[in-house]
């Protein structure tokens, strides 16, 4: 729920998608389901030692079970935790000691202020009363109630008001966060059950755990351990460790990618490496992979050369003007300064109120002439740099960003820094054999990519392994998922898609008019994958889930089919759109409401997405027909091809 992700409130699952890493293509891993699923199960049968320190909690100290939560009194998801919480210390009244540790996330604006007023109730005796007041209603927490309940909790304000500016308060709350940090907290609520993890709201698989580690502190009790939280974590791990990816293997293939004359350009003219990096300003991989060519051009300086070409995606409709300011920056030398700024702050400028007006304050910042940089964001000279920019990677075949050229090597997404230094590296040891013949910088280049493709086949980019296009999956079904079509179809269309996915849109309409081609030889069933930079399309997901739990299959896919076709109507206000959307197909938005706020409805989508990830899927829109796996926007007539092939 941190940095990249835009979601208001991202849970543990979400993680499991970190591999999508372009704006509108999938990479592999290089990773097979059976191993994404060993280091599943690796990562949840960890136990971590998470020290209690100082922090506050309640329940006996002796409790065969500790629970330490990691919250944010804004985040939605971490107010459900809590209610389970107060629920689960009834049940297990005796069982179980709860922790509160803070970890505000930067998105919540009033996280942090809340956290350290209750920090300063914490030092009269009131943090419970106050942490109650807070989790009551966490969309009214703002300057003034936290001051309001401070004084209904008759706390001496004036210490409060000490205690919460002080620095033993932000060191309180510093140390929280440094803590989940280290052990992997990136999102709440974030609960560690005798150093079990668990990331996000999961009320069952949260009882479940408390049930199996109440049976383990019990057997620790009845050998008279008194430290039975210290005993069950002594040999935990001391903090989290992603799992080791190997660098991706990029195809040899090299692609003759021309270098415009006007383009931006970083480096040595006589670099022996050039990369021709196509990038969109809104888009959240090229923001990621800013960074790591930040690292490529501190390590790599003198024998790396960076070329930056335009190419903002029609929907992302910040992109385009953000490319007029970065171009308009280096009409006055100041184009890197510019990128620099508009990736290091994509969040800031994508959410001001008046966007023009933060490129013209930014480029005061950067000590431009403002006027002259207002006149030429405007200008056709500008407009027209950005237009050929498109025009020559629709040429060469690109569909996403960001895409890289290494030497005319391609490379699609936000791969990691490593699979770019390995093939930086691989370059470099090549253009030794040309720099003996005379050959260097500019000229060096275009001897590379002299004979080079002119055009991108489609699925070309990085990958270790190929799918195997005969593999059969085995999708594992509740029973509980919207179906459309005959129940006693002979060919079973498995959907994974996302609501705000521009491309599962189009993909659904194709579908759809398949499934009414067969005539009940064909039917449809519906999973939720919800991607954690799309940040409606969760609750988009809850509402349809609702909507289906209530009233059914036929208006779960009425809803369905509006959501996709008004994508763009309720980007803004969701709930009030989804209110009128319900109130248009008669159904009761209240109920409804009542329904998306139930841990049972977030369940589903995690259910979801579990099954998602245990069988490798890392992009939607993604089918199964019959299990046989086909991904991405496909036609009507290559639908029907494999579905003939399976009714013969």
């Amino acid at each position: 729920m941190k940095k990249f992700s835009l979601f208001f409130s991202i849970l543990a699952v979400f993680f499991l998608f970190t591999a999508l890493n372009s704006c509108t293509k999938k990479q592999d891993t290089g990773k097979s389901a059976d191993a994404v699923a060993k280091e599943e199960e690796k990562e949840e049968n960890a136990v971590y030692k998470v020290e209690i320190g100082t922090s506050v909690f309640k329940g006996p100290a002796d409790a065969p079970v500790t629970i330490i939560n990691f919250s944010d009194f804004q985040c939605p998801f971490s107010k459900r935790s809590v209610e389970a919480m107060e629920k689960m210390m009834k049940n297990y009244d005796g069982k179980v000691r709860y922790v509160y540790k803070h970890f505000p996330l930067g998105f919540h604006k009033m996280a942090k202020p809340a956290a350290l007023a209750s920090i300063a109730a914490h030092k009269q005796g009131k943090f419970w009363e106050y942490y109650g007041r807070l989790f009551e209603d966490i969309k009214k927490i703002d300057p003034d109630t936290l001051v309001l309940y401070a004084k209904e909790l008759n706390l001496d304000m004036e210490k409060f008001e000490a205690d919460r500016n002080s620095e033993e308060a932000g060191k309180i709350l510093q140390d929280d966060m440094s803590l989940g940090s280290r052990f992997g907290v990136r999102g709440t609520p974030t609960l560690f059950i005798n150093g079990r993890k668990i990331v996000g709201a999961n009320m069952a698989k949260i009882e479940e755990t408390i049930v199996s580690q109440i049976a383990e502190g019990e057997k620790l009790k009845a050998k008279g351990i008194k430290d039975i939280y210290g005993e069950i974590i002594s040999n935990g791990l001391t903090k989290y460790v992603p799992p080791k990816r190997k660098p991706a293997t990029i195809p040899q293939d090299v692609f003759k990618v021309e270098i415009p004359a006007g383009a931006p350009v970083w480096g040595s003219a006589q670099a022996d490496v050039t990369i021709v990096l196509f990038d969109d300003f809104e888009c959240p991989f090229c923001s990621r992979l800013y960074t790591t060519f930040e690292q490529i051009r501190k390590d790599y300086e003198g024998k790396v050369r960076i070329a930056f070409i335009n190419y903002p995606l029609k929907f992302h409709k910040k992109a385009m003007p953000a490319s007029y300011a970065a171009i308009a920056a280096g009409k006055q030398g100041k184009f890197w300064e510019m990128y620099g700024s508009l990736f290091s702050k994509q969040k800031e400028w994508k959410s001001a109120p008046d966007m023009q007006k933060w490129f013209e304050n930014e480029a005061l910042v950067l000590e431009l002439d403002v006027e002259k940089f207002k006149k030429d964001m405007e200008g056709a000279s500008v407009r027209k740099i950005v237009d050929d920019d498109i025009k020559l990677g629709e040429n060469l075949g690109i569909r996403g960003t960001p895409a890289s050229f290494v030497n005319g090597r391609f490379v699609s997404g936000a791969l990691p820094y490593n699979s770019f230094k390995q093939l930086i590296d691989e370059e470099l040891k090549k253009a030794e054999e040309l720099r003996a013949k005379g050959f260097s910088g500019i000229a060096l280049y275009n001897e590379t990519i002299k004979d080079g493709l002119t055009k991108i086949p489609r699925g070309a980019g990085a990958r270790e392994e190929k799918a195997d296009p005969d593999k059969m999956y085995d999708i594992k079904l509740s029973g509980k998922e919207p179906v459309k079509g005959g129940k006693k179809a002979e060919v079973t269309v498995v959907e994974f898609s996302d609501f705000q996915c521009p491309f599962c849109r189009k993909g659904s309409a194709v579908i759809d008019e398949v499934v009414n081609d067969y005539k009940g030889r064909v039917n449809l069933v519906f999973k939720h994958m919800p991607l954690s930079f799309h940040k409606e399309a969760r609750p988009a997901a809850q509402f349809t889930i609702a909507v289906k739990k209530i009233y059914g299959d036929e208006k779960f896919f009425k809803v369905s089919a509006i959501l996709f076709e008004r994508q763009n109507d309720w980007k803004s206000e969701h709930l009030v759109k989804f209110e009128s959307y319900a109130k248009e197909l008669k159904l009761d938005w209240k109920k409804i409401r009542a329904e998306m706020e139930k841990p049972e409805t977030d369940l589903v989508i995690n259910e979801d997405l579990s099954e998602a990830a245990r069988n490798g899927i890392r992009g939607v829109p993604a089918f199964f027909i019959n299990g046989k796996m086909v991904t991405g926007v496909k036609s009507k007539e290559s639908f029907k091809t494999v579905i003939d092939k399976l009714l013969k």
